[in-house]
């Protein structure tokens, strides 16, 4: 069984009905239970970085999510999922006195708001993937280089370890880490759910490595 995790973020359909088309035998759970007896996580949703965090130490999921990665079984984040992967964010609340929140930290790298005039943010629409080390790669098997995929955001991961990368993303001429394979750690800053056939095909890959 796959649990994809309820923790307050949004933008959840589509993840559950592209995850149905390669699979019956999932999910929607906050249930600590049923997240320990699954083989795989995945962490979907839209939202901010401080407010995920928040959820998941609030419940004791984060706990729940530490148990699930050091038993060597398959974590999957997606958009803000992915960005809580890495060591902490500067995406903070108005009105706290935080200079930055920390993340789960699987993945070394910190989440930073683009910055400079020429940016546009947040970061809306389609754009190519350059994808690195395809041969060490699960999730992009059969899947070809330049594709595109459908990103919102307006952070991003600056100074992750490169090992890990194995997509990435030109924005405005500054390229930014799209897609991360980690041992049983894997994420991406796009919704595949939302990029018709590379990013289902993506979703399939993931769902057969399980």
């Amino acid at each position: 069984m796959i649990a994809i995790l309820d923790y307050g973020m949004g933008n959840i359909h589509s993840c559950l009905k592209a995850v149905s088309l390669y699979t019956k035998d999932f999910v929607f759970t906050n249930d600590k239970t049923k997240i320990e007896n699954s083989k795989a996580l995945i962490l979907p949703g839209d939202g901010h970085f401080d407010k995920a965090m928040e959820n998941l130490n609030a419940t004791g999921l984060r706990d729940t999510i530490d148990k699930h990665v050091q038993g060597g079984k398959p974590l999957f984040g997606i958009c803000i999922g992915f960005q809580i992967l890495f060591e902490s964010s500067e995406e903070i609340a108005q009105g706290t006195r935080k200079e930055q929140i920390d993340g789960l930290g699987y993945i070394k790298g910190k989440i930073r708001k683009f910055q400079g005039r020429d940016f546009k943010v947040p970061h809306i629409g389609w754009n190519r993937l350059q994808i690195r080390k395809k041969e060490k790669s699960i999730l992009l098997q059969g899947i070809p280089d330049q594709s595109f995929f459908y990103f919102i955001h307006s952070f991003r991961p600056t100074d992750a370890e490169g090992n890990a990368i194995t997509g990435l993303c030109d924005y405005y001429q500054e390229k930014f880490p799209a897609v991360v394979e980690k041992n049983n750690i894997f994420g991406t800053q796009f919704h595949p759910e939302k990029s018709h056939t590379h990013g289902l095909k993506l979703l399939e890959n993931f769902i057969q490595s399980v």
